[in-house]
């Protein structure tokens, strides 16, 4: 196949089974309706009165359930089902080339961050609203009202688990299911679009699929998950502590 020769850039061996683009939206599919089943039954219960659902019960309650339903469904309908491993979605040994995320995240970061304002400001010459792109409009402001147990769990969901399920969907069978069908920069550009528009923020759209990119490439450079996971991880971290030093 012609568009097997485009993946030769990752050195994927031959012994393993690249995910498909189909089971890449076939799992995505089953991951939005396990969360939206999550989180109606949640919804649910609250208004039932059944379980007496507080503002500062409900994020931490939602976090965790919503989390662990997504990676069930990524474990059932991508793993299970396709008969995949973690080393056909990218997981491999670590090597030494990981010492060069001490300048890569934060050289990331801060593009990512340099982009995302130029884009704001963008915005505001046209006369474009961009208030509600600031931390005080974020769904998770209101993780500065819980205590500091809670916070502490909102934290650490945010920072381990989401990245350990996105990144094997988002920068291993979507990437690998497009770059079998695109070219490799093709296939970057679109798997981080996808990235970007499924966490349904307009407005920082630009940031998400900067980094989306950026998780893409280091994908490729370091010839593993590991790489994007703990970029991904470092800017969840971030993004949380910085709505908790600013809200």
């Amino acid at each position: 196949m012609s568009d097997i020769s485009s993946s030769e850039l990752e050195r994927v061996p031959h012994s393993l089974t690249p995910a498909t683009l189909g089971q890449a939206a076939w799992a995505l599919m089953f991951v939005a309706i396990y969360i939206a089943v999550v989180a109606g039954a949640i919804v649910a219960v609250g208004l039932s009165g059944v379980v007496e659902l507080t503002v500062e019960s409900i994020l931490p309650i939602f976090l965790v359930t919503v989390t662990a339903a997504a990676i069930l469904a990524l474990y059932i309908h991508l793993f299970r089902r396709n008969r995949l491993t973690p080393a056909d979605i990218g997981f491999r040994r670590p090597t030494l080339r990981l010492f060069h995320l001490l300048w890569q995240i934060p050289a990331i970061i801060f593009v990512c961050g340099l982009l995302q304002g130029l884009f704001l400001i963008a915005l505001t010459s046209i006369g474009v609203d961009t208030t509600s792109a600031g931390t005080a409009d974020d769904p998770l402001a209101d993780i500065v009202n819980l205590s500091a147990p809670l916070v502490v769990v909102c934290l650490l969901v945010i920072a381990v688990p989401t990245p350990i399920w996105e990144e094997p969907l988002f920068r291993g069978a979507f990437l690998d299911g497009l770059t079998r069908r695109f070219r490799p920069g093709v296939a970057m550009i679109l798997s981080a679009a996808l990235f970007a528009a499924v966490h349904l923020v307009p407005l920082t759209f630009v940031y998400l699929f900067t980094l989306g990119i950026a998780l893409a490439l280091l994908r490729r450079f370091h010839r593993n998950l590991w790489a994007p996971i703990l970029l991904h991880a470092a800017n969840n971290a971030l993004v949380t502590l910085t709505i908790l030093t600013v809200v």
